[in-house]
């Protein structure tokens, strides 16, 4: 900021211009894990969800890029702050007027992504479109203002695009606040209520904004911005942006498309991790909020003067994180967990700030600052919808990860520093006596290599070392695939060529190295695969990296419970307890996997399964795969949609039994283990009946969560960690954990002669309103 404009323009307004900026930010990045709170449990709370909610905020940003590029361009400064102050008062009416229960919303009828759109759009919709329309706005609106205070055209000291750091920040500020602040503080409806006060104090904010805003252009009519055509170009210095302002080439369509190209790589990726995280940790949005906030950091350090001294490094470092972030996916290894979330937040952190730095060296003038947002919105709207949208139908696995890995290497091709093309063009040549001697020149492909592989030999040795000390199965596969990397990053010097050479490995590693499958295939909950490699007697039913069931092949076997659900263990313990008299019994059983509970059937008993993922259902009804359900000796009954909601509609009383067994993966689905959650069990359970919640998982130690959610409805509570003799772990069975609830006496008295052991509360309880998952998480090195 110019000395001449701080002395013109009040301080007040200067303040006011990045308030409302930061402010509107805050508020839009505590909504998103806010309304992911509500919607999460109407759709099962897989990782899908998320993604599509974070679609759903990049197409709002899209749409409210695109009005503050119309508004200053076809209204003006003084016409436009009057309709976008009168568009801020009908968002204020529309949050009085939105639906409070999202789950009266859903409508089976419809697909789960469109009906989660359209919920969105009820709910927030209108408001988070307001405050995604601040940011160019109001920076355009400083960008005129200054223009007016100091006389100087735009390039003087105007650039605005600090602004956009600010922003950036405040996102930031709102994402560590709410798991570390809010969340674990107060309730969702206590949420609700101050966002909604929140959103009331941005709208008088920016009322005095755009007043502000229209004194500074009355005083200089002529700051009025024009109306700017597609093919407008702006005169300016050539080279990288100076400390005065950004680079001024021609705008062209291809730099336009190379700005696109920038914006949605990293937009793509973090919706791609963030898929990989929540799949197998928790399907909840406070772990899901690290690479959205990892994401943000990389725009502010982009659009920020020092943080910019950082770019070079960060695309020095890119190939050799990229690679990092591909090899796990190719192989069979069986990577340790920490190290893979630390190396999957790293690349992502490395790879947005190499392309953001890329694209905020490229910016344009402050005229066309809100055309420059509304492409950056287009790009990473269109990455969102890749992965949320069209990957979910289109491919059979997760196909759009290691596609967003190579178009990362792309971008970094498409976009050298502009001081630096024609060295690099000049380098590229193969020229003198040694290049017309050999037929192929080597050199080109060489050069840099140890800049290159540095970092990547250092890492790939500590996944070397954690690999051979934890004796993970297919530790010498992911050993063969880093060297494959590390090959692929000694002949990269070629941006191009390495974007090829490692677009051809991972075409070989998706389609034709991948796990022999008789089933591969995906749905908005997840891609389920079912194994039967050649010669086998097993065949395994995985989500994710999960098994979720497992059957043998020799019909003699093929009733035989396996894996958690073997005779010996808590399942085998709780159906020995219904089978203690000769009366039939009605048994509920929320999560299907291949249906092995179904084995536990006697002629006479009704068996009813409650099931989200209709591709599951499918699986483990077709014969072909699975025969625990058709070979049932009653044929079990299957409600597809989320059992909550299913649940809401039994009479109560109706079972005996309900067995909780719904993890997608490892991830948890936080809104069945809730107190509200066990109350709704206890209701469609007959006096005395039991309720047998499995809470087997890597990462997170819930019996606690479950104790406590027993305790709140007054129900006593049993624990039970079996481990497999060795005879029998070698058979398939693995270890189970679980609880069993129940007000029978003498079911507490019978079970606890078979290992069982009373728990009771030690911290309070998951409620709907009040969750905080962070507090059960294992140590995970």
């Amino acid at each position: 900021m110019t000395a001449t404009f701080a002395s013109r323009m009040p301080s007040g307004a200067v303040l006011a211009f990045g308030g409302v900026i930061a402010w509107s930010a805050f508020l839009l990045f505590s909504v998103e894990p806010l309304i992911g709170r509500v919607v999460l449990p109407v759709f099962g709370g897989t990782p899908a969800v998320w993604a599509t909610t974070l679609f759903f905020f990049q197409a709002v940003l899209l749409l409210g890029y695109l009005y503050g590029h119309l508004s200053v361009t076809r209204f003006g400064l003084r016409r436009g702050a009057v309709v976008h102050v009168g568009l801020i008062l009908v968002a204020a009416v529309s949050l009085l007027v939105a639906p409070t229960r999202a789950a009266d919303l859903r409508d089976p009828a419809i697909p789960d992504v469109l009906n989660l759109i359209a919920m969105l759009g009820l709910t927030v919709g209108l408001p988070a479109f307001v405050l995604t329309t601040t940011t160019p706005l109001v920076s355009a609106w400083y960008a005129t203002s200054h223009s007016a205070a100091t006389g100087a055209d735009d390039v003087d000291g105007g650039d605005a695009y600090w602004l956009y750091a600010l922003s950036n920040a405040g996102s930031l500020l709102a994402l560590l606040a709410y798991p570390f602040v809010i969340e674990p503080r107060f309730g969702l409806s206590v949420q609700r209520g101050a966002w909604a006060i929140g959103f009331v104090a941005f709208g008088f904010a920016m009322a005095a904004c755009a007043a502000w805003a229209r004194r500074g252009a009355g005083a200089a009519p002529a700051s009025e911005a024009p109306v700017l055509s597609a093919d407008t170009t702006v005169a300016g210095p050539s080279g990288p942006s100076g400390p005065s302002g950004p680079s001024g080439p021609p705008v062209t369509w291809r730099r336009r498309a190379t700005w696109l190209l920038l914006a949605a790589v990293p937009s793509g990726l973090l919706n791609a991790v963030t898929t990989f995280i929540a799949t197998d940790l928790v399907s909840a949005p406070l772990l899901w909020l690290v690479p959205l906030a990892i994401y943000l950091v990389t725009f502010i350090v982009a659009f920020s003067a020092r943080g910019r001294r950082i770019v070079p490094a960060a695309a020095l470092l890119l190939p050799a994180a990229v690679t990092l972030m591909w090899v796990p996916y190719g192989s069979a290894g069986g990577w340790p967990i920490l190290p893979l979330v630390v190396l999957m937040y790293g690349g992502l952190a490395i790879v947005g700030t190499a392309l953001h730095g890329r694209l905020a060296l490229d910016r344009p003038e402050p005229a066309l600052l809100t055309e420059f947002y509304l492409v950056i919105s287009i790009g990473g709207a269109l990455a969102s919808a890749l992965v949320a949208l069209v990957a979910p139908v289109v491919f059979p696995g997760v196909w759009e990860f290691p596609i967003l890995l190579v178009l990362a290497l792309v971008a970094l091709a498409v976009s050298p520093p502009r001081a630096k093309v024609a060295t690099a063009t000049e380098r590229a040549a193969p020229t003198g006596a040694m290049a017309r001697r050999l037929p192929i020149d080597l050199s080109p492909f060489l050069r840099g290599a140890p800049g290159r592989l540095g970092p990547y030999v250092v890492v790939a040795g500590v996944l070397v070392a954690l690999l051979v000390r934890d004796a993970s199965i297919g530790a010498e596969a992911g050993v063969r695939w880093l060297l494959v990397g590390g090959l692929i990053l000694l002949v990269g010097a070629r941006p191009a060529f390495l974007a090829l050479s490692t677009s051809l490995v991972l075409t070989l590693a998706v389609l034709v190295l991948q796990p022999a499958a008789i089933l591969r295939d995906r749905s908005f909950f997840g891609v389920t695969e079912v194994l039967r490699p050649g010669g086998a007697t097993l065949t395994t039913l995985m989500n994710g990296t999960t098994v979720h069931g497992i059957q043998s092949t020799d019909p003699a076997l093929a009733s035989v419970p396996e894996a958690y659900y073997v005779r010996p263990g808590p399942f085998g313990d709780v159906f020995w307890l219904l089978a203690a008299d000769a009366s039939p019994k009605a048994v509920a059983a929320v999560g299907l996997g291949a249906g092995a509970v179904a084995t536990y059937v006697r002629p006479g008993w009704s068996m009813t399964f409650f099931e989200i993922d209709p591709l599951v259902a499918d699986v483990a009804s077709d014969p072909r795969y699975f025969t625990y359900l058709s070979g049932a000796a009653a044929r079990p009954r299957i409600v597809l949609g989320d059992a909550r909601l299913s649940l809401r509609d039994v009479a109560d009383g109706s079972y005996d039994a309900i067995v909780v067994d719904a993890f997608s993966s490892d991830a948890i689905p936080t809104h069945l283990l809730t107190s509200e959650a066990m109350a709704t069990y206890l209701r469609v359970v007959r006096p005395g009946g039991v309720i047998l919640v499995h809470i087997s998982n890597r990462y997170y130690d819930l019996a606690p969560a479950v104790a406590g959610a027993a305790a709140a409805n007054g129900l006593p509570a049993l624990h039970r960690i079996y481990v497999p003799a060795r005879a029998d772990a070698t058979a398939g069975a693995t270890i189970t954990d679980a609880l069993v609830m129940t007000t029978s006496t003498g079911s507490l008295a019978a079970l606890g002669s078979r290992g069982w052991t009373p728990i009771g509360p030690t911290v309070p309880p998951m409620t709907d309103d009040f969750m905080d998952i962070l507090r059960f998480l294992r140590p995970l090195w």
